[in-house]
C-alpha cells in the first residue's frame, strides 16, 4: 500500500482524493431546494375545479398533500382495520440495534424536519377528502446523487381502483420534474403482487432482485428494484407517469 496519501499536501491533492473530498462538501449549506408543505392533484382535476365540480364514484377526487397532525386519528382507525393485509408488507426494526418504533407525533415532527430540510415527503394521499394511505419520499439524497425512495400503502376500500398508481405517478413526476431529482428507485417484495402490477403498469424500468434488502416483517426480504431517471420523463423523448397513465 502507498503512503503518498498522507504525505500528500492539501493544495496537490491527487484526483481521486480531491473528488471525494469535493463530493463531502457538495450541497454544505444549500438552502431547502422544494416547497413544503405541498399538494399534488391530477391535471384532469385542477382543470375541472369550480363552485359546481362534482366527482362521480369513476372518478374520485385524489389529492397527495403533506401529513398532518389532524392525520392520527384517521391513520390510527385505517391502519388497525387493516392490520391483518399489511403486516407481511411492512418494514419491521432488526434486534439489536436499539431503535424503538415512533409514536404518530413524534414519527410526523421527525418526518416534518426532514421535509423541511428536503430529506424527505411524508405524503398522505386523499380520495373524496378521506384519509386513504400514504407515500413516503424517503431518504432524499442531494450532491453527486439527487436519489430518493418511494414506498407506499393504501386502505382496502380503495385498493384496485388504480388510486395509488396515479397518487405514485403525481409523486414520480414531481420528484423528476420540479424538485430536480435525476433518480427515483421504487423497491418492491417479489410476492407483492399488486405492488409489482403497479411498477410495472406505470411503466417503471425493472432493474434485478436485491438480495436481503430490507427488515420486513420481523425477517430481511428480497425486493426487485424499479427506478426511472428523469431523462426518462422530462427529456426530448420523455413522457411523464401521468401522461403515460392517460394515454392507457
Amino acid at each position: 500500500m502507498s503512503d503518498s496519501a498522507s504525505t500528500t499536501s492539501a493544495g496537490t491533492l491527487g484526483g481521486g482524493l480531491r473528488r471525494a473530498v469535493a463530493g463531502l462538501l457538495l450541497g454544505a449549506g444549500a438552502p431547502a431546494r422544494f416547497t413544503w408543505p405541498m399538494r399534488l392533484e391530477p391535471e384532469v382535476a385542477q382543470g375541472e375545479r369550480g363552485p359546481g365540480a362534482t366527482q362521480s364514484p369513476e372518478r374520485p377526487s385524489i389529492v397527495v398533500r403533506e401529513l398532518r397532525a389532524e392525520d392520527e386519528a384517521p391513520w390510527r382507525v385505517l391502519r388497525l382495520a387493516d392490520n391483518d393485509r399489511l403486516a407481511p408488507w411492512e418494514a419491521t426494526l432488526p434486534a439489536g440495534g436499539g431503535e424503538t418504533l415512533s409514536t404518530f407525533p413524534v414519527f410526523l415532527r421527525r418526518q416534518t424536519r426532514q421535509a423541511r430540510l428536503a430529506e424527505a415527503m411524508p405524503f398522505v394521499v386523499e380520495v373524496d377528502g378521506a384519509f386513504a394511505g400514504q407515500i413516503a419520499v424517503d431518504p432524499i439524497i442531494w450532491g453527486a446523487t439527487r436519489s430518493a425512495q418511494v414506498g407506499y400503502w393504501i386502505g382496502s376500500a380503495w385498493q384496485g381502483r388504480g388510486i395509488m398508481r396515479l397518487a405514485v405517478a403525481l409523486v414520480l413526476d414531481h420528484l423528476l420534474g420540479p424538485v430536480g431529482l435525476h433518480r427515483v428507485e421504487i423497491n418492491v417484495r417479489p410476492d407483492n403482487e399488486r405492488s409489482l402490477a403497479l411498477c410495472r403498469g406505470l411503466g417503471l424500468r425493472e432493474e434485478g432482485l436485491r438480495r436481503g434488502y430490507m427488515h420486513i416483517n420481523g425477517a430481511w426480504a428480497d425486493h426487485v428494484s424499479f427506478a426511472a431517471l428523469a431523462e426518462e420523463v422530462h427529456g426530448p423523448n420523455g413522457t411523464g407517469f401521468e401522461q403515460r397513465l392517460a394515454r392507457g
